[in-house]
């Protein structure tokens, strides 16, 4: 008999995306662009699902017969189908639905339906309880990762043998506010990842910048902070296509790191300068042949990362190599509307065209590890 391999999972919802444009006047006008498959839930898995089978991840879809369209249930199933637990819903709400408002470069998010949103303990009514799964993806207020934190001990105080599994964890982006650093601080240390993107670490540390050169400077300094919260592994900031930033908590220095401003007047040799940052880049570079083409929509991308990270991180790569495998995931989302295209050539699965561990050791050879 073989025993089944604790999988990932998804905390997070899937939504059908409708899209919008916002004028100058204000006047909000359809676009002509088709509903498609949205959530940061979908992204996320998805994201994992480029380096990992099917038997391996986990992720629950809320929804109704009659408000979920079967091309949408179809294309979900083509990336497998033990995947997904369909979960039915009767509160009238039916299948999540939401806008996407554009106004210029800024988008706007609105719910067009009631979210369910999970806990852990919708796993017990799944076939993904036994065993329960390895690694949760959490994109959330803190308040709720205060809730999910509480629930997983509840639940290893019911288990035999306990449960401990990995979280990572993106907070919300409204969440991510000075007002509120004191209680990230004290959820940081009950994650294994903390991960804003790069707007939402400036805006959680409240700097703006004052030209573009500040960027990488500022972010080291604000991944530096973000891991003085004590993660139990780290802290990343995905920081679109300058790739990503990371520190770990195993090399963290006890002296604060400055804010960049009062570097002026520190002593570069004092410990608060040597907290370790690193940067992983983005496969797809802006000074990359064809990267115009090959960049098509963002949307989802961070999720899909986060899911990239979880992936190699479960398969007990260590950080430097799991922030390669996240970017190959991000790589693939951006590249069209949606999500990627998986098919079967040869027995070796083939995404948008492309072998993802091809990618992977093309990053890693272009990073020289």
């Amino acid at each position: 008999m073989t025993l089944q391999r604790p999988r990932i999972a998804t905390l997070e919802a899937f939504i059908i995306d409708t899209f919008t444009n916002v004028g100058t006047d204000g006047t909000e006008v359809p676009v002509d662009k088709a509903d498609q498959i949205g959530g940061a839930g979908t992204y996320g898995i998805i994201g994992a699902r480029i380096f990992l089978p099917p038997s391996r991840l986990a992720m629950i879809v809320d929804y109704t017969p009659e408000t979920l369209p079967a091309s949408m249930k179809a294309q979900l199933e083509s990336y497998g189908t033990d995947m997904w637990a369909w979960r039915e819903r009767h509160d009238g709400a039916g299948t999540t639905r939401a806008v996407n408002r554009y106004n210029g470069q800024v988008r706007g998010f609105e719910y067009l339906s009631v979210p369910l949103l999970l806990t852990p303990r919708a796993l017990l009514d799944t076939d993904f309880q036994s065993p329960l799964p390895d690694w949760l993806h959490l994109v959330s207020y803190p308040a709720r990762a205060d809730q999910v934190i509480q629930d997983i001990a509840a639940m290893s105080a019911e288990i035999d043998g306990g449960w401990q599994p990995g979280l990572v964890w993106e907070p919300e982006p409204p969440s991510c506010v000075p007002e509120n650093l004191a209680l990230i601080s004290k959820l940081t240390r009950q994650v294994d990842i903390i991960s804003p993107n790069h707007t939402e670490a400036l805006q959680m540390f409240d700097r703006a910048l004052s030209s573009e050169n500040e960027l990488v400077p500022v972010l080291e300094w604000a991944a530096r902070s973000l891991v003085a919260f004590r993660p139990r592994i780290g802290a990343v900031i995905r920081a679109g296509p300058l790739g990503c930033c990371y520190a770990l908590t195993s090399e963290l220095v006890r002296t604060p790191s400055p804010h960049p401003a009062s570097r002026k007047v520190s002593n570069p040799g004092t410990p608060s300068h040597v907290q370790p940052v690193y940067w992983a880049p983005a496969f797809w570079h802006p000074d990359m042949p064809g990267y115009k083409t090959k960049v098509v929509d963002p949307t989802g991308a961070g999720n899909a990362f986060m899911g990239g990270l979880m992936a190699a991180l479960d398969e007990g790569k260590d950080m430097h190599e799991a922030v390669v495998w996240a970017n190959v995931a991000a790589s693939f989302v951006i590249e069209q509307d949606g999500l990627p295209t998986i098919k079967t050539i040869l027995g070796r699965e083939v995404w948008n065209g492309d072998y993802p561990w091809e990618r992977v050791e093309n990053l890693k050879r272009r990073m020289k590890m």
